[in-house]
Parts: structure tokens; sequence; C-alpha cells
């Protein structure tokens, strides 16, 4: 049995939270009550992970349109057998044929703003979705669709978390005429308990699920999709839509403490977690004051992402290997410049900040295992909407930069650096499970901070997601409610300049499988309106 599961810290049930849940045949968990159940329905109904996913995805296009949708981009990590025998399914789409970073500095502009056509690649999901369900799904691919397009057209309550969200982007969602008639209500955000429907959305749901990929990416669909992008700007074709494909890749993999992460590879942030992680190996946490372990922490965190911004992109620009940045004579060089009194200041990341996607993970009663995330990028993505398909377009370009001969740079037929990553755990040759932490840019940290809450700390899958978080953002320090006061003030002692309180930080959901009890246990962000459910 893995230490993992034998050293648990239990619930305290004098305190607020939620306890974690437990099955024994199936475990799924997503940001979202009703895209839980679907899921849930679709495994009792003999659907595989696979099917359970997509259907929950789907749903979610509808009932979290500011974090997911058709028009953005997918990740997803899988084990088919359930075991370590683990793919990568890259569904980031890329940049138009004629998309050009020299065309935009000698306009004088440096910066890509979500609303500009250069944010929007060629979305990506439908065609991941397509060669997700084409290898491995079960069940019909018409049914798959099916509640996704009842609600679209029939409409979904809107939860609490997601009326917070939409009432902070009425703005945004006024400057496009299509977006202002279909996600305002009279000028006005949804609230807490209206009905949204997107009509639009479903024809384009019955439209895919007739038609799979060509569907998406080719006639009637592709058209308003192409003629939107050209009325603002936008250089896209029919052939970078009819060109777009996702594919399978090899995960990359990193050990803490004798527990083996997997992470999709670049161009997602996957290294990332894997460089913090193996700079908080070197330090032992059993006997450590809170504030030093926050220090560290932050410390390592600010050195991962200074290298991200530096080295990472498309796999097929990357100037250095993954084992290069996972060096162990590089990670000691990297422990050394920790002073662990004081802070160190970076340059100003170019990349942008932003909170938004989903994730949701699926175990079947078979042991197929998937990690799976759906991203608009922005909240409500580029603010962008077509006007008969009622698909918001995504702003995951804003993710390239301006800068002449990075590898990050905005170029034609160019897959951005991604935030979004899936991930799993193993010990020796047996699967421990799947997470995924969300929030923009902070994944990479929230992938490490969790993973160490629970093998450093013994929280429970529960317990390690509702634990405050701490993000050092720009050199500015986030912190979440919680912190004690002595805590934070020693902070600010070591040189850090302190944010807080912030409003939450991302969001998270984890299934771990602990076969010698027979158990699998799941657990849901109280971040969002999340549910973990087995049976």
């Amino acid at each position: 049995m893995s230490k993992l599961f034998s050293n648990f810290n239990k619930r305290h049930f004098s305190s607020f939270g939620s306890s974690n849940v437990l099955s024994s045949n199936a475990m799924l968990a997503s940001s979202h009550p009703i895209a839980s159940s679907v899921g849930l329905e679709i495994l009792k109904s003999g659907g595989n992970a696979v099917d359970a996913a997509l259907a929950m995805n789907a749903v979610l296009c509808v009932a979290e349109p500011h974090m997911t949708g058709v028009g953005g981009d997918c990740f997803a990590m899988l084990s088919v057998d359930g075991t370590t025998n683990i793919r990568v399914l890259n569904g980031s789409g890329k940049s138009s044929g004629k998309a050009s970073a020299a065309f935009l500095r000698k306009k004088n502009i440096s910066v890509i703003s979500y609303d500009m056509p250069d944010a929007i690649t060629i979305p990506g999901a439908v065609a991941s979705w397509c060669l997700l369900h084409k290898e491995h799904g079960y069940m019909p691919w018409k049914e798959i669709f099916e509640p996704a397009i009842n609600f679209a057209k029939q409409g979904i309550k809107v939860h609490e978390r997601v009326a917070f969200d939409w009432s902070k982007n009425l703005k945004k969602l006024s400057l496009d005429i299509d977006t202002s008639n279909l996600f305002l209500k009279n000028g006005t955000a949804y609230e807490f308990m209206d009905n949204f429907k997107n009509e639009n959305l479903s024809k384009t749901f019955i439209t895919i699920a007739e038609e799979g990929f060509n569907g998406f990416y080719h006639g009637w669909v592709a058209s308003d999709l192409i003629t939107k992008l050209n009325s603002i700007g936008g250089n896209h074709t029919l052939k970078d839509f009819s060109n777009a494909a996702a594919e399978w890749v090899k995960p990359i993999e990193g050990n803490y403490r004798d527990i083996k992460i997997h992470e999709a590879p670049p161009n997602g942030q996957g290294l990332v977690a894997l460089i913090i992680l193996a700079i908080l190996e070197r330090f032992n946490f059993n006997k450590i004051a809170q504030v030093d372990y926050l220090h560290i922490f932050c410390e390592a965190t600010k050195i991962g992402y200074f290298l991200r911004d530096l080295y990472l992109a498309d796999a097929d620009y990357n100037k250095l290997s993954i084992d290069h940045f996972l060096n162990s004579e590089i990670i000691d060089q990297y422990v050394s410049i920790i002073d662990m009194n004081k802070t160190k200041t970076y340059d100003k990341s170019y990349f942008p900040d932003h909170p938004d996607t989903i994730y949701l993970t699926v175990r079947d009663k078979n042991g197929m295992l998937i990690s799976f995330i759906n991203s608009l990028f922005d909240a409500f993505g580029s603010g962008i909407t077509s006007s008969k398909s009622g698909v918001l377009f995504h702003s995951r370009g804003r993710a390239f930069n301006t800068i002449e001969g990075h590898p990050n740079e905005l170029n034609p037929n160019k897959r951005p650096l991604h935030t979004i990553i899936p991930a799993m755990i193993s010990k020796g040759d047996k699967l421990l499970g799947s997470f995924g932490v969300m929030g923009g840019q902070y994944q990479a940290a929230g992938h490490a901070y969790v993973l160490s809450q629970m093998i450093d700390f013994g929280l429970n899958p529960q317990l390690a997601l509702n634990y405050p978080r701490v993000f050092p953002n720009n050199n500015l320090l986030d912190l979440e409610d919680g912190f004690d006061k002595e805590v934070i003030d020693e902070l600010k002692s070591k040189g850090h300049k302190i944010n807080h309180p912030v409003p939450p930080i991302g969001g998270g959901q984890i299934i771990l499988i602990d076969e010698g009890r027979d158990v699998l246990i799941g657990a849901s962000d109280w971040r969002k309106d999340g549910l973990a459910i087995g049976y």
C-alpha cells in the first residue's frame, strides 16, 4: 500500500468542509453537479469513462459557458486499461495560416489582447473529442450529445459560482452584439437560479452529433465561424479549419518522494509542475514552519514560471529538451538560489493571467481512467460569438507573444504555449489516480501544491483541495483567506508583496485508486459548484 493512502489526515467535523466520496465500481468528479449527474447516468447505462467525459464536457459547454465551449481547446490523459500505459491527447488548435507577429510589430502592437482576431486560434476541442471517441468510445456518438442538446435548447439553471463569475464580465459581454444577445439578459448578467439557454448551440451540437468532425470544421458551422472571424478582421480560412487535428503524444514524467507524476508535454506547461516538485523534493518538510514551507513553494514556483516564459512553446519550436530542465545538477542550481530569509524578484512575466477552465475526471468499472480539460482561456474567451452557431470563440492565441525569435512567438500554423494540463499519478506499476487543478496559468503551481499537501502533509484529497492557496503572481503573492495574520506578517518580512485576500484561486478534482482496499476516492473543490460521485 502506498503511503499516499496510509497516512491521510481525517476530516475535522468541527470545521466547515465536505467529505471525500467513496465507491468501489466507478467514480467521477467535475466542477458542476449537473454535468456529474449526466456522467453517472452514462456510466450506469453502460458507457465507459471516455463516453462519460465527453457527455459531461458537452453539458459544461452550456452550464459553464464562461469556462469552456465548442470554440475552445482540449487536452486529455487516458489510461485505457487502468495501467500506467498512459497517453496524452493534445487537442490544442493552431494559429491561422496567415498569423504573424511581425505584422503586429509593424503596427506597434506588442501584446495580443483577448478581443483581437489574432487571439483566436482554430478551436481544437471538437477534433480531440472525435479522435478520443473514435478510438476509445463505446456508446454511439450521437447519444453522447443528447443531454447537452436538450440543456442548450431548454435551458440549464445558473449555479452560484457561475453566477458570481458572470457578474464580473458584464462589460466584456457587451462589446459584441452576438455575444450580448446571447449571454446578457436585457443588458444584465445572468443570475443565480436564472435559466440560461443557447438554442443555436443546440443546432451546432446536433450537427456535430450527426456529422462528427466535418459537422464542425466543414459545412454551415465552419462557414458561420469564418464569416464572423473575417468580419472582425481575422484572416482565418476554411483551409485552416479543415486542417485542424488532434494528436496523441507521450506524457512526460517526474518523481516526487516515490510517487510518479505524469504530465502533458509542451506545448502544455506540465513541465513547470515537475520543475517545482523537483525543487521542493530537495527540502525536508517534516519539521518546518508553515511560513518557511510557503516561502520555499513560492520561490520554486517563480523559478518554474521564469523558465516557462523563456523556453516553453509548441514542441516543434522548443530549444531545450525536457531532460535538461529536470537534470539533477540543474535542479541543484535552482535550489541554491533560494534564500530562506528573502524572496527573489524576477522580470515581470509577459504571459497573460487568466483564471478560467474546466476539469473533470472519470474512472469506470473496467478501470479506464481519463483526466480531461476543455477551456476558452479567458472568462467567456474572446467575448466574440458567431451569429448562427452559438459558438463563443476562445482567446488561446493571447498566450503567444510578439517577441522576435522567441519559441512562443506568434507564427502561422503554430500551437501556443498552453496552460491546461490534465495529470495522473502512479507508483511502481500501479496507477494511483488522476487529478487536475483549474485556474489558468496557476495550474502548474496548483498541481505541485495539491500533491505536496497530500504527500508531504498527509491531507486526504478533499482536504488538499480545500486548503488555502497561494500563488506568486508576477512577484505579487496572492493569498486566499485562511492564513493566520502571523504567517502573512512573516511572509512580508521575507520581502513578499502580499495581495490578500484574493478571490478563490482555481478549482480542482481528484480521483485516487486504493486497490488494497478496493476503494475509489473522489473529491471536488469547494471553489466551484462541483460534485464528485460514484457507485
